[in-house]
Order: structure tokens, then sequence, then C-alpha cells
């Protein structure tokens, strides 16, 4: 009930910020929530492009994943404010048809992260998920020597992104030599994430050497729980995207690795695209896969936000 009221009040809040406000060369960029780190560089790189590229960049969103009703309120707010096209990340497939109709208005669409299938959008821009995933496991394996067992922590069912990095998970793990222990799904929230985890490595103790969690929320819920379980650095643990605590615990053994995502570039090229779009300019079905690269202590020093 009560984060019921408070969606209801943050959508107001963003309704009524648009009732004065019109730009002529303005892009609509709506992230999918969750990942506060990931979004920031996502941010980031499209406030950059925009600058460059002479748009401002409208960039609103949910807090949280999933919240479909208040990406459907955004995108309202940016046909009142007359932007010539939208960036999104879809939180759901409720929001396709609203995406279909802006498309068909003669509003350009991206899809950034995620999508809900090329058809419906101008282009799209994200990282290889699958392959990022894969990423994860063959490092799995050269921590493990190609021995051993992982405690697999999904995120949620049906979400494109952690599904496909999942999916490249276990297809390399085992193909180096692991054994793949399903750890359950753990949620999209921190708290939630936190406790599940928990319980799983309780539930499996002493049964893995090894930890994956497919996003940031996901890999801040782990990192807690194995710390909980006094199993912090005892394990090979690696997780997805960069927040200061993850990059604490790189920096103390808590953590092996990060697989991070090249955010501040897939904002840029999201925006590149929406303008080359805008332009005519953007070739048909247009899709960019960004490659995630693996983050240790070894080399977290050359590591850019």
């Amino acid at each position: 009930m009560i984060k019921t009221f408070f969606s209801l009040l943050y959508m107001a809040c963003l309704l009524l910020a648009a009732m004065d406000a019109h730009a002529e060369k303005c892009i609509g960029f709506i992230p999918s929530g969750g990942g506060d780190s990931f979004w920031r560089g996502v941010h980031s790189g499209a406030a950059e492009a925009g600058k460059v590229l002479g748009y401002e960049v409208y960039f609103r969103g949910p807090h949280e994943e999933n919240l479909a009703s208040i990406q459907s309120t955004v995108l309202e707010m940016i046909r009142q404010r007359g932007c010539k096209a939208v960036v999104i990340s879809p939180g759901s497939s409720e929001i396709g048809r609203e995406v279909l109709a802006m498309a068909k208005g003669g509003i350009p669409v991206i899809y950034v992260d995620r999508s809900l299938g090329e058809q419906k959008a101008a282009g799209s821009v994200g990282t290889d998920n699958y392959k990022a995933g894969q990423l994860a496991g063959e490092a799995m394996a050269r921590n493990l020597n190609g021995k051993g067992a992982v405690l697999l922590m999904r995120m949620r069912r049906g979400w494109q992104t952690t599904d496909q990095r999942e999916s490249g998970f276990v297809e390399a793990a085992t193909r180096k030599g692991l054994q793949v222990i399903e750890g359950g799904y753990v949620g999209g929230v921190f708290g939630e994430a936190y406790a599940r985890a928990s319980a799983a490595m309780a539930s499996h103790r002493g049964q893995f050497q090894g930890v994956f969690a497919p996003n940031e929320v996901s890999s801040m819920g782990v990192l807690s729980a194995l710390r909980e379980q006094h199993i912090a650095g005892q394990v090979a643990y690696i997780g997805f995207d960069v927040t200061d605590q993850l990059l604490d615990g790189l920096q103390s053994g808590a953590v092996a690795g990060l697989i991070v995502q090249a955010a501040h570039a897939i904002g840029y090229q999201a925006v590149e695209m929406a303008v080359a779009a805008i332009n005519n300019k953007l070739p048909p079905r247009r899709r960019v896969m960004v490659n995630a690269f693996y983050l240790t202590k070894n080399n977290m020093d050359s590591y850019v936000p």
C-alpha cells in the first residue's frame, strides 16, 4: 500500500514537472529502473552526446525495475515536451503498445539495454549479455582451475538481460568443467536479494566453491550475504556491474571479479542513433551490441566510470 502511494505520488510529480516544459530539440530517455550505478553511467554518456549533437536529453524513469506505469507516465511527459525521439529500456511487455504507437506516429524509438523486438523500434543498443555471461563463466573456471561447483543466483524469471547473462554463464562454466548449482531467484530489490541469497548459501553450505550474480542489485545482495554467512573471500565470487561497495569488495578480496558494462558508451551511442533516426540517416533496424569487460583487483586502477 505504501509503495503504491509513493509510486502514484512520484508519477504526479513527474507530470507536474512536465506541464510547463517544451523543447524543440529534445530526446526523451527512459531507463528501466534499478541498477543506479549503471544508469548513472548511461545518463552521463547520453548527456554528453546530446550536448555534442545539440539536443536536450530528458532523462526520467522509475527508481525500481518493472514499474511500467511510471514509464507510461514519462512517455506522456515526453509527448507534452514535444521530444523528437525516444530512447527507452522497456520495463515490461506492457509498454510495447505505447512504444509502437509512438513509432507509428512518426517519433523514432531506440531501445537501450533491452528490447521488445526490433520491429517496434528504429534501432537498439546494449550490452551483449549472453557474451557477458560467458565471460563470467570462463573467468570463474579460471578462478577454480576448472574444478568444483558454482552457486548461480538468478535475478528474476523472464527478465531479458539477466536471463541472457545467466544462460551465457551456465554455458561457459559447464563447458569449462564446472558444476552449476541453482541458488534460485533472488529478486530485484536489495533486501530481498540479500535474504534469499543468504538462505541459499546456508542451504548449500559446503557444496560450492564459487558464486555468480547477474546484475547490480543481486550482486550487492550476494556480497552482503557472503559476509553474513562468514564465507566472503573463501569462495570465488563474481558479480555484475560496479558500485563503491563492490569495488571495496574487489580490493579486500571478498569479490574475485566484476563484469562491467560500457555504460557511458551505451548512453552515448543510443542518443547518436536517436539523432540519426530523426534525420532519416539511421539504417533500418540498426542494432549495436557492446562488449562488457572483466574487472579484477589487478586491473581496477585502469577502470574509469
